[in-house]
């Protein structure tokens, strides 16, 4: 196997690895660009890079520009050493060049000081200046071979610069023997004026030939487009694969979390919470141990401080002990090249493990071809995977739309999705979420309703997706009291645990009654019971069932029994179904009562909206062992028209009703359905009196 021939570093950030280590050492490169495109600038970095008094540099100045006035414009430059001159670089003026009659004596000048100095880096420049020596086309032809075989031959690493252009490639046979050309240019891209690096040539390298963007301060050039762009292969972790939010609910939406090294488009109209949700992934993630780093584009560090106080957050702290950090760069200083390799940097150095980049659409803004999009999107996940962390992209799309994405090409890069959406209900309006895409990950579909509030974001899941297993079966062993005497014997014991019992009755008949007494019979069982209203308030309840002799102001007071009063709305459904939850789990209740279920009733969602709302609570509180009972509004004061649609999802059906009776109208009450019962199925008088509903097998007369 052929040794690798040894490398000369540029000193340009990211240009070595562009040229497989370097410059091969002893060859002749070109160094072309029009006037102003950084060529001496270029070659002074490399030179001041290299230079020790073991390894000299050479550096002719012909009449482009006099040595007086290279050293003067090289001071501002951090790579420029004083202490270097004479002893390690030296700049020779050929000034006197315009003196001569022919370049045979500018050969010998140069030759001249080659054996004097014994240089182990040469730099003309400008070599174009010895077409204005030479006296024909052929001996400008003959004078530029013969220069570059001497300079090869003093075995030293050459550098000539010069405004050279596309038909010197082809006619002037000085680059039919270099090593290689290096081209610098300016011209408008993506919205902004740029300057251009490209290898065009470099024997014995895999080089780019590709237009690499670079910048000129104080510290050189900068090329900023490096291998590192590609995609590594992901590490694998064993414990901490995935990245959980941190955000309430959210991560139950999105399931076992977010795997590192994916990035998330967060899209939305302006509103809808972009910024807020970032922020407070980045603020969660540092309160778990994980740095995080927010580049803004659009809000100052100070205005994204404000908002997280307003919250209620302590980012200042989070900052001040360096586990957050706020890039700030206004929208008309975006530089997207510069500012790629600038975020790349900061996520290293920080060792960021949480990425925002707010927003996507505002720094991509100046460009217009989608293709040029989708690359730069590409290289921003390049970075978030090759350091394994997760980033939010947020970006605007148009208000009405029905795209996903500003530039209609970011979804396709991406790991993720994630949408926020403001929507009109009636004079106001509500804020979902929902998780388009999401490789890797078995996340809960649909739309889940979102609040932004003091704490910050809160998701209330749909429950859309329940577990695979269904909840046990009932045991007919085991049986609770329903709160009234008869009502337990006609289920021949009592309600099965865990069971669902919908009791449907019209305005007046007796339903609320009889869902106080559920909840006072679990109450002298020792099992806490949850009492959620969505009409009547807990004071006129209370107030209720006192005046029937029922001690439910006692039960709350020893705290048996927990009243919830629930606006419709306030509260939509999709949060309910959340909220309850959690209020369950937290006052690990065992009975439920929901008075009246009907104000669920979502007609937006079809004419099925009740049937499967009914159906999500059902599930989710046997699944957490609790045994509910909800009550139906009925429109009918005889029929049961309004349970049949929804009897399949309920253990038991409890039917309330009027007849005629007497010349007036009677209660009476109807077991319809009782799964895993041999229930008495013969409707029962009921009567409302002290000591609440009583039931008696009489006759009715009509």
């Amino acid at each position: 196997m052929t040794e690798r021939e040894p490398r000369l570093s540029t000193g340009v950030r990211n240009l070595d690895a562009l040229l497989g280590g370097g410059i091969p050492v002893n060859s002749l490169v070109a160094i072309s660009g029009a006037p102003g495109s950084g060529k001496t600038i270029f070659a002074e970095q490399l030179c001041f890079h290299n230079a020790t008094p073991a390894h000299r540099v050479l550096y002719f100045g012909t009449l482009s520009e006099p040595t007086a006035k290279i050293l003067r414009n090289l001071r501002p430059f951090a790579f420029f050493d004083a202490t270097k001159l004479q002893t390690s670089v030296e700049f020779v003026d050929l000034g006197e060049l315009s003196r001569m009659s022919d370049v045979a004596e500018a050969s010998a000048l140069i030759v001249g000081h080659l054996k004097r100095v014994r240089p182990a880096i040469i730099v003309i420049d400008s070599f174009k200046v010895f077409d204005d020596l030479a006296k024909s086309r052929q001996e400008l032809r003959t004078f530029g071979y013969d220069i570059a075989v001497t300079l090869m031959a003093w075995e030293a690493t050459t550098f000539l610069l010069g405004e050279f252009g596309p038909l010197d490639y082809q006619t002037n046979p000085l680059f039919s023997i270099v090593d290689g050309v290096i081209t610098l240019s300016q011209r408008e891209a993506m919205g902004e004026h740029q300057r251009f690096l490209q290898v065009v040539k470099m024997r014995g390298t895999d080089h780019s030939r590709d237009d690499h963007p670079f910048a000129i301060s104080t510290a050189g050039l900068d090329v900023f487009t490096t291998p590192a762009m590609v995609r590594s292969e992901p590490v694998v972790r064993a414990r901490d694969h995935r990245c959980l939010t941190g955000i309430s609910k959210l991560d139950e939406v999105i399931g076992t979390g977010i795997p590192w090294g994916s990035s998330i488009l967060l899209s939305g109209v302006a509103g809808t919470g972009k910024t807020v949700l970032s922020l407070e992934f980045i603020y969660r993630g540092a309160l778990a141990g994980e740095r995080g780093i927010f580049f803004s584009f659009e809000e100052t560090e100070q205005r994204l401080r404000t908002a997280a106080r307003g919250l209620g957050w302590d980012l200042d702290g989070e900052v001040a002990r360096g586990m957050i950090e706020i890039v700030f760069i206004p929208q008309p200083e975006i530089a997207v090249e510069a500012d790629l390799v600038m975020m790349r940097d900061r996520i290293t150095a920080l060792g960021a493990r949480r990425v925002v980049i707010d927003s996507l659409s505002v720094f991509l803004h100046k460009i217009v071809d989608p293709q040029l999009c989708r690359d730069k999107v590409f290289q921003l996940c390049s970075i978030v995977q090759n350091v394994q962390a997760v980033a939010l992209f947020p970006t605007d799309i148009p208000y009405g739309a029905t795209q996903i994405s500003r530039f209609g090409v970011e979804e396709t890069v991406v790991d993720g999705v994630i949408l926020l959406r403001s929507v009109e209900e009636g004079l106001e309006r509500a804020r979902y979420l929902e998780v388009y895409k999401l490789r890797d990950t078995g996340h809960l579909s649909g739309r889940h309703n979102m609040e932004i509030g003091r704490g910050g974001i809160a998701v209330f899941p749909r429950y859309g997706a329940e577990p695979i297993q269904p909840a046990p079966a009932l045991d007919p062993a085991v049986r609770l009291g329903s709160g009234v005497a008869a009502l337990d014997d006609m289920l021949r014991g009592g309600l099965l645990a865990r069971s669902v019992t919908l009791v449907s009755g019209s305005c007046g008949v007796g339903k609320t009654t009889l869902a106080i007494q559920f909840v006072l019979a679990g109450a002298s069982h020792d099992s806490p019971a949850l009492y959620v209203s969505l009409e009547e308030g807990p004071a006129q309840l209370v107030a209720a069932a006192t005046a029937l002799g029922l001690p439910l102001a006692d039960a709350i007071a020893r705290g048996h029994v927990t009243m919830l009063h629930v606006s419709r709305e306030d509260v939509p459904s999709g949060e309910l179904l959340s909220t309850l939850s959690d209020q369950v789990v937290a006052g690990k209740f065992k009975r439920i009562v929901i008075d009246a279920i009907t104000h669920l009733d979502d007609q937006r969602a079809g004419h099925d909206g009740l049937r499967r709302v009914l159906t999500k609570l059902a599930v989710r509180f046997k699944h957490l062992g609790v045994t509910s009972l909800f009550t139906l509004e009925s429109a009918s004061l005889f029929s049961a028209e309004q349970t049949t649609g929804l009897s399949p999802v309920a253990d038991n059906v409890v039917m309330l009703r009027y007849v005629r009776s007497h010349g007036g109208l009677a209660k009476t009450l109807t077991i319809v359905k009782s799964r895993g019962s041999d229930h008495d199925p013969r409707s029962q008088v009921l009567t409302i009196g002290h000591g609440g509903a009583t039931l008696a097998a009489r006759n009715v007369q009509s």
